[in-house]
C-alpha cells in the first residue's frame, strides 16, 4: 500500500493526540510542563482559534479537491494531470490541499498546547515537501510546460 498525505496527516494526527493524551504520564513530560508550564489551553481563545485553522484547512482541502473533480484530473499525487488548475485557492497558492493539511495540524497543535506536537508539524510539512510536492512540480512542467512555468512564476508554492 502507498502512503499519500492524507494518510500522514491521519497518523501524525494520531501521534499528536497520543502524545497529548499520555504525556501526563512520562517523567520528560513532566520535567517539560514544570519548565514550559501546563500544556492544556488556559482559555476558550486558543481552542477557538485552533478550529478556525482547522476549518480553514478543510476549507481550503475539500474546495481543492471539488475543482480537480469538476476538471475531471487526477486527485491522487502522480496521476495523469490533464487540466492546469489556477482558478479558486490556486490564485493564491500552488498547493491549497496541501496547505490546508498544514492548517489542520497547526490548529490541532494549537488545541492541544503541547509544544512537543511541534515536531510532528514539522515532519509532517518536510515530508509532503520532500515526497510529494516537488515532485508533483516536475510532473507538471513536463505535462503543461510553459503555462506551468508563467504559473509558477506568478503564485507561491505555499503562502
Amino acid at each position: 500500500m502507498k502512503f499519500y498525505p492524507p494518510h500522514y496527516l491521519l497518523v501524525f494526527s494520531l501521534c499528536m493526540l497520543l502524545t497529548w493524551y499520555f504525556g501526563e504520564f512520562s517523567p520528560k513530560y513532566l520535567l517539560l510542563t514544570w519548565y514550559f508550564g501546563e500544556s492544556s489551553p488556559q482559555n476558550l481563545l486558543p481552542i477557538i482559534f485552533g478550529l478556525g485553522l482547522i476549518g480553514f484547512g478543510f476549507l481550503l482541502a475539500f474546495n481543492s479537491i471539488g475543482k480537480f473533480i469538476r476538471a475531471k484530473t487526477g486527485v491522487v499525487p502522480f496521476s495523469e494531470s490533464t487540466t492546469l488548475i489556477t482558478e479558486g485557492f490556486y490564485k493564491y497558492t500552488r498547493n491549497p490541499m496541501y496547505v490546508g493539511m498544514n492548517s489542520f495540524l497547526l490548529g490541532l497543535l494549537i488545541i492541544l498546547n503541547n509544544l512537543i506536537n511541534f515536531i510532528f508539524l514539522i515532519i509532517f510539512f518536510f515530508i509532503v515537501r520532500n515526497l510529494f510536492v516537488i515532485k508533483e512540480e516536475v510532473q507538471m512542467e513536463e505535462t503543461f510546460g510553459e503555462d506551468y512555468l508563467t504559473y509558477k512564476g506568478k503564485v507561491r508554492r505555499w503562502l
